[in-house]
């Protein structure tokens, strides 16, 4: 045995630590709510805080189980993706054990927030972009809220190739994108700068696309909008790839088909949250995503065209 003399600093330092009088409980939500990250810390990540933020929360995962993967629900394996600071993660916690729930965030400091919070949640950090450390067929369900509202074209296409390859035939990807009428917001928030009334928030928003109109008018025909401007990076969050993005359901069917996923269902923005919801259905190998008829990009573009006009004329 080594004497006192060579037992280095450190381990004297971690042998003077502190002990624990008994082990943290494995967080269950469903018999006693879980500590609060700080208000601010909520309201950055989900512009809400407290019963709005979670009442949105439950709103989502309420509507995924509606569409639950079939089997049984005590052996899944589901992510969190862009988990946050955890909303999701504990609505997800009212259905299953922490052992059965990753959290996944770019954020390390929300990951050191999970597992304070929710102890016994897998809490990981993922780099910006994959591969992930999981194993192919990993998880029976994905949930990604207010996620890819935010990442570039780029990076949107390469996260649903590795949902593709994290999940199995059967598995459901629950994910939320912004619409044309996104657009239309900035449109009025610029229009609210040119006469100059806008508040501190419309400024911010409005700079986020140079010419908000023909951005809603590229939209509506079905093209990707990555509204990147206004304001710089965000910690691991870098404006390079995350800060708002349109993706209309054409082009989710379309990107999220050459995954290997089809459309089960779309929620519209407005009917749950400020975004739409999709819903998407892991295929089996090989199987070839339908093309998407240009009469359906064009019956969309019409009916998003004539949601902005409403939009115009309630403001």
């Amino acid at each position: 045995m080594p004497s006192d003399e060579t037992v280095s600093d450190f381990v004297r330092r971690l042998a003077a630590a502190p002990t624990l009088e008994e082990l943290p409980e494995i967080a269950d939500p469903v018999d006693r709510a879980p500590r609060n990250p700080p208000q601010q810390i909520q309201e950055k990540f989900v512009g809400a805080n407290y019963e709005a933020a979670y009442a949105e929360a439950e709103r989502f995962v309420d509507r995924a189980f509606e569409q639950w993967p079939e089997g049984d629900l005590a052996t899944q394996t589901v992510l969190d993706f862009g988990s946050g600071w955890g909303r999701i993660s504990r609505m997800l916690l009212r259905r299953l054990r922490a052992d059965q729930l990753w959290s996944s965030d770019v954020d390390s400091s929300m990951s050191v927030l999970l597992q304070s919070t929710l102890p016994g949640l897998n809490a990981v950090t993922n780099a910006p972009w994959p591969p992930t450390v999981f194993r192919e067929g990993t998880f029976d369900a994905i949930t990604a809220f207010s996620v890819f509202s935010h990442l570039s074209e780029d990076a949107h296409r390469k996260w649903a190739a590795e949902f593709g390859r994290l999940t199995h035939p059967g598995s459901r990807v629950y994910i939320t994108v912004l619409e044309a009428q996104f657009l239309a917001v900035v449109a009025g928030a610029q229009a609210a700068v040119a006469a100059g009334e806008a508040d501190k928030f419309a400024t911010n928003l409005a700079q986020v696309v140079p010419d908000a109109e023909a951005s809603a008018k590229a939209a509506g025909h079905g093209q990707f909008v990555f509204a990147g401007g206004g304001a710089d990076d965000d910690g691991p969050r870098a404006r390079s790839f995350y800060a708002w993005a349109v993706a209309p359901r054409p082009w989710v069917e379309k990107v999220w088909g050459e995954a290997g996923f089809s459309l089960e269902s779309w929620v519209p923005t407005g009917e749950l949250f400020d975004q739409a919801m999709a819903v998407l259905v892991r295929q089996d190998d090989g199987w070839k995503a339908p093309r998407v008829h240009r009469n359906l990009v064009q019956r969309g573009a019409r009916k998003l065209g004539r949601g902005i006009n409403k939009l115009r004329r309630r403001g």
